[in-house]
């Protein structure tokens, strides 16, 4: 199973309880998303994972980069959601959540992770968050399409992001929405980072997909 941090419901619920699974970004860990959980809804059991492939220097990654364009590498990109799909499955042995309310928040590489899961196997999220990401789209995406339609995707992006240009999400925007996704998106005056705004925003769209 991967490494994870749990943060267990800061409001009294009944069991089962919703789940929301963080993944962290190129290069950090399961500490960094873990760091918003006061910022995040109340309500559910938080799952932050942390990446599977470690770099020399410290950090974790989800996959390699092949070439330009960020394009992740086929065969570490593949390792990690299988790994990802294994971890999301035994959770609700593990903890008690209900497998019909798991939301996904993705930051950077981990926003590409969740909106490709989200494509994939769309009957296994109830909502998709994608901060400052992007999707993969030099190549056909495993893509469900009659799943996706309709399905709650937040999508927030930075307008002098220099890690990922505001382009990538802008282009990620088109593709789920041309999936007739049920897409919300929003742009800040920001770089690679998260912001007040888009927080408040956040809390706001999960409300709005029950969870508070």
């Amino acid at each position: 199973m991967l490494e994870h941090l749990t943060a267990w419901p800061r409001v009294q619920g009944q069991e089962p309880h919703p789940c929301l699974v963080l993944l962290h970004g190129r290069g950090s860990n399961e500490q960094d998303l873990f760091g918003l959980v006061p910022e995040l809804p109340k309500q559910p059991l938080v799952v932050s994972v942390r990446a599977p492939f470690p770099f020399p220097w410290g950090g974790w990654f989800w996959y390699d980069l092949s070439g330009e364009q960020h394009v992740p590498d086929p065969e570490t990109f593949a390792s990690s959601m299988s790994q990802l799909r294994e971890f999301l499955g035994e959770l609700p042995a593990r903890y008690p959540i209900d497998p019909a309310r798991l939301y996904l928040l993705g930051f950077s590489q981990g926003a590409l992770m969740s909106g490709c899961l989200t494509l994939a196997q769309p009957g296994l999220v109830r909502a998709t968050a994608m901060l400052s990401g992007y999707l993969p789209l030099h190549a056909p995406l495993e893509t469900d399409d009659a799943g996706v339609a309709g399905k709650p995707i937040f999508m927030a992006h930075g307008q002098y992001d220099n890690v990922l240009p505001v382009v990538m999400g802008r282009q990620a925007r088109m593709h789920l929405e041309t999936l007739k996704a049920d897409v919300e998106y929003h742009e800040y005056p920001m770089d690679h980072q998260v912001v007040e705004q888009e927080m408040a925003d956040l809390r706001r769209w999960f409300e709005g997909q029950g969870l508070t």
